[in-house]
């Protein structure tokens, strides 16, 4: 029998997941909820299924719950959703703020159910070719820059909202965050400096980043660069070789001296693939199935949230913040 599907929330986000899970034999889109019930009949129509009038509606008849609601709502709606017993698939952010993101992280381990963090750039084609020649020892990482910048903060309107977002960082850089500590493992401690332009938030972060590992790392990130391409990057440079990511379009290699410059481009895959959106479905539903775990778990979005917490903090306090001092 084909596993039941509940998507929270009919905005853009869903409506990706939606259309693929809609391609999944595995599943069948069963309910649809939005606090705008239009966008929800909207969902249904497009994909098949029906609305439900409430979240408990949607529990009852659904075995699995995809949350893709604003940032502020995703800790208090995935905890009704473990607490309904059901398997989850939450967007990013896991939570916006240590205690939360603890009490989550523990709840959702001691639920037993599958639950995936929304964190689909490890799946995009040009960050899973990195890390692959880190894991093949191909690249061993010696030194790192890192970028992410938004083009504004006025599209969509709400960006700006710190109140909606939880801050610039868990809204834009969160994923930089993620493959952070995909690619080169635990932090240790950050330093950060920080400053508001625009509506006395701030969004303007210079990064340095220490790992476990000994590794440093810096990262830049500000928040009305203008689209300009490539608003995200990574460098990774190893003894004698560099890695360059451009966006999830390409990624160029060089290993060794005078040696030529290799390049993979992905520029021409859809979206949904060149953005790894369709291989994290897929693994959601294969942990459905049992074929494999989650692979964004819950701890790794509880990482994520103490990193940012961590770079907030050494902003406020102007010094060196070691993440296992935070206050939980």
């Amino acid at each position: 029998m084909p596993h039941k599907i509940g998507i929270i929330g009919a905005g853009g986000i869903g409506s990706i997941h939606a259309a693929i899970l809609a391609k999944d034999a595995r599943v069948t889109l069963h309910r649809f909820f939005d606090v705008e019930a239009a966008r929800a009949q909207g969902m249904a129509a497009r994909f098949g299924g029906r609305t439900a009038g409430t979240l408990e509606e949607l529990f009852a008849e659904c075995d699995a719950i995809y949350v893709c609601t604003p940032n502020t709502t995703h800790a208090e709606i995935a905890t009704q959703v473990l607490e309904a017993g059901k398997h989850i698939f939450c967007e990013k952010p896991f939570a916006l703020n240590l205690e939360s993101a603890r009490k989550l992280r523990d709840r959702a381990l001691r639920s037993g159910r599958v639950y995936q963090v929304g964190h689909n750039r490890r799946f995009a084609p040009v960050y899973k070719t990195l890390k692959g020649a880190i894991d093949r020892n191909e690249l061993r990482p010696l030194s790192v820059h890192a970028k992410m910048n938004r083009g504004e903060l006025v599209n969509p309107p709400w960006v700006w909202n710190a109140s909606l977002t939880g801050g610039f960082l868990y809204e834009t850089p969160v994923h930089m965050f993620d493959l952070m500590t995909f690619f080169f493992g635990k932090v240790d401690w950050v330093e950060v400096a920080a400053r508001a332009h625009e509506h006395g938030e701030l969004d303007d972060f210079s990064i340095l980043i220490g790992f476990q590992s000994g590794l440093q790392a810096t990262m830049k990130t500000f928040a009305h660069a203008s689209w300009h391409f490539p608003f995200e990057r990574f460098e990774v440079y190893g003894m004698h070789s560099t890695y360059e990511t451009f966006e999830m379009e390409r990624i160029s290699f060089t290993n060794g001296l005078e040696t030529r410059t290799n390049a993979y481009d992905f520029s021409l895959a859809p979206m949904a693939e060149k953005w790894g959106y369709i291989e994290e479905d897929r693994l959601f539903v294969d942990a459905l199935e049992g074929k494999s775990p989650a692979p964004v778990t819950a701890e790794d979005g509880y990482n994520v949230v103490e990193l940012i917490e961590a770079c907030y903090s050494s902003a406020r306090k102007g010094a060196r913040v070691h993440l296992g001092t935070l206050v939980k």
